[in-house]
């Protein structure tokens, strides 16, 4: 049964609630919600934070790194005190004072295959939120081959991903969804290769790029929970020269590696539906 947002929620989500596209309902599937930020930098302080805000129930954050002082003038939940903790410490800290109604979990590790079935499988909370698709993975990484991996895992898993990178001017979206929209493939359907891409630590990258991605990151997990205008089965492109968006049309690489066991999905999805009964 759903339960009903009391008094101090409806006061603190009113302008949401006030969407016809969020309501009531809306706003407490999103308080209902897990969702795993992997990479707490530039893109996910700023995802965190307004994750956070907007009433995202749930919040995993996994990051082996520590803030440096080239770090504040984008990634904006850390200060000069920060300097030389834990980012995941830090961003957890901070997180929790400015929004009492979530859960924030810590991870200090690097993203791997058996990190991520360690977690799934010994947080009882957000395995059930997994067989009820509830959870969501968002990519706030900074390079190919941890993309790929993220991808890989969700992939194999059917866990929604949404995915965003910055490098320079340029900033790249796509949400990977196999439940809903296997016909557009997954991250690796449009980057086949694991070779490194251009880093904001070798390129450089200005904070406003970052919190751009990072808005539209955050704005496009809120619509994928509720469901708006869904599926979206474009890669969005970004460019902060001239403020212009393109976007490419995406579709599944029958010879893809990672996603080619989505092809029956429509039979194999009941498996995952039938674990509920052992979870709940």
């Amino acid at each position: 049964m759903t339960q009903a947002l009391n008094d101090r929620q409806f006061v603190q989500y009113y302008r949401q609630i006030l969407l016809p596209e969020v309501g009531e309902l809306g706003q407490q599937r999103l308080l209902d919600h897990h969702i795993i930020i992997i990479g707490i930098g530039g893109l996910g302080t700023h995802v965190a934070q307004q994750l956070s805000a907007v009433g995202i129930g749930h919040l995993y954050l996994v990051d082996d790194d520590s803030v440096e002082k080239s770090n504040l003038p984008r990634q904006i939940l850390f200060d000069a005190s920060c300097i030389g903790k834990l980012k995941v410490n830090c961003a957890g800290e901070r997180l929790r004072t400015s929004n009492t109604d979530i859960s924030v979990n810590t991870y200090c590790e690097r993203f791997s295959f058996e990190f991520a079935e360690t977690l799934l499988a010994e947080h009882e909370m957000l395995k059930k939120a997994y067989v009820n698709q509830k959870l969501t993975v968002l990519d706030c990484t900074d390079n190919m081959p941890t993309r790929q991996l993220i991808n890989a895992w969700c992939a194999q898993k059917k866990i929604a991903l949404i995915s965003a990178s910055v490098s320079g001017f340029s900033g790249q979206l796509m949400v990977i969804d196999a439940v809903n929209n296997p016909q557009a493939g997954c991250v690796h359907c449009v980057f086949n290769t694991q070779e490194l891409t251009q880093s904001c630590a070798s390129v450089g990258v200005l904070g406003p790029t970052v919190a751009i991605m990072a808005s539209m990151q955050a704005l496009t997990t809120v619509k994928h929970i509720l469901k708006i205008n869904t599926p979206d089965s474009y890669l969005h492109i970004f460019n902060a020269l001239t403020l212009n968006w393109r976007r490419i049309y995406r579709h599944k690489d029958a010879q893809c590696p990672i996603c080619q066991h989505w092809t029956n999905l429509s039979k194999q999805e009941p498996t995952r539906k039938a674990q509920q009964e052992n979870i709940s």
